[in-house]
């Protein structure tokens, strides 16, 4: 362990580079604010002046000023650049998803394995305490298998609004649609919470018209130890309604809803006794700090990996096996929703 700040650098300063700025600040995390780096110069220069990170001419530049790297560019971007981080052995944030496709995200894990780096991927959920205590209710022996869930995923479609993600609309850049640059979230949820899902069929279309990025998926899965579900995952056009999440979990004799923040919730839970409850805000964070991997702060779990020279959580091999869900849920719907058995 070092008590040493852990100096951060940035490789893309669009919106989610934003938000992880940001919630380093507000976790207090012990840290310089390194180089940074976009190909918009103009961008650069805004988040360096809002951020207190220092505007670089290069990726080497912001490489060589980090202990720690994020990056936060287009998705086809990520191999070259997380490549080049652990190159230089420096530990490395990717966001999700990790590549436009499953061979090239295998390929990434590879060699990211092979580095040794300290590794953490922008699955931030598993980090959020209502997931944490979703997880727990799920675990409790009065609440029997699990039977069914339900998931609903929408947000506008984020090449507008304050996300302006225009590559979003560039299947080059960006891959696919909805599923892998957004619901990939929920399929890890889906695997944290209710287990490995062996299959799945999924069927999708593209109403905005842009190639190869659907906005409208729903698929249906199977889970190794039973249970079953089904995942709808929506890119709308209606700017008046936030990014949202709803989530159903039937167990044999506890049902679990969760509607409300995705982080803060409230969760509530009905059992077939008649008991029913409900935990949000700073109830939730506090029940389930001692829950969460590091930190209820995905950010700060990081710094905290490298800092103390420990693993980081959730990892690339973590995220490898949404990617994996995800490749046979878009081989599903290429062959008309044909049923598609996942292998490890």
């Amino acid at each position: 362990m070092t008590n040493d700040p852990v100096r951060i650098g940035f490789l893309g300063t669009g919106f989610i580079a934003t938000y992880h700025s940001k919630s380093l600040k507000r976790g207090g995390a012990h840290i310089v604010r390194a180089g940074a780096y976009d190909p918009d110069a103009d961008r650069a220069q805004a988040f360096c002046l809002a951020s207190g990170h220092t505007m670089c001419a290069s990726e080497d530049e912001v490489i060589a000023s980090a202990d720690a790297v994020y990056v936060c560019t287009w998705t086809s971007e990520h191999k070259r650049l997380v490549g080049k981080v652990i190159a230089a052995g420096k530990a490395v944030f990717c966001e999700k998803p990790l590549s436009p496709t499953l061979a090239e995200a295998e390929q990434l894990v590879s060699e990211v394995n092979a580095s040794g780096v300290i590794n953490q991927v922008g699955l931030v959920l598993r980090h959020a305490p209502s997931y944490l205590w979703a997880r727990e209710l799920i675990a409790e022996k009065k609440s029997g298998r699990v039977m069914n869930v339900v998931f609903r995923d929408d947000q506008f479609i984020p090449i507008q609004s304050y996300y302006a993600s225009d590559w979003r609309k560039d299947a080059s850049r960006a891959g696919a649609g909805t599923l892998l640059e957004h619901s990939i979230h929920d399929v890890d949820m889906l695997h944290f919470l209710i287990g490995t899902i062996t299959d799945t069929s999924m069927r999708s279309h593209n109403f905005h018209g842009h190639p190869g990025i659907e906005d409208s998926v729903s698929a249906t899965l199977q889970f190794a130890n039973g249970a079953v579900g089904t995942l709808s995952s929506i890119w709308h056009d209606n700017l008046t309604r936030p990014s949202q999440r709803s989530v159903e979990i039937f167990c044999e004799n506890r049902t679990i809803t969760m509607r409300g923040h995705e982080w803060f919730g409230p969760v509530e839970w009905h059992d077939s006794d008649g008991v029913t409850g409900s935990l949000g805000a700073d109830e939730l964070l506090t029940r389930t700090e001692p829950l969460a991997y590091g930190a209820s702060n995905a950010d700060v779990a990081f710094v905290h990996a490298v800092s103390t020279n420990t693993a980081a959580y959730p990892d690339v091999n973590v995220a490898l096996q949404a990617h994996r869900t995800v490749d046979a849920m878009y081989r599903s719907a290429v062959d008309q929703g044909r049923n598609v058995s996942i292998s490890d």
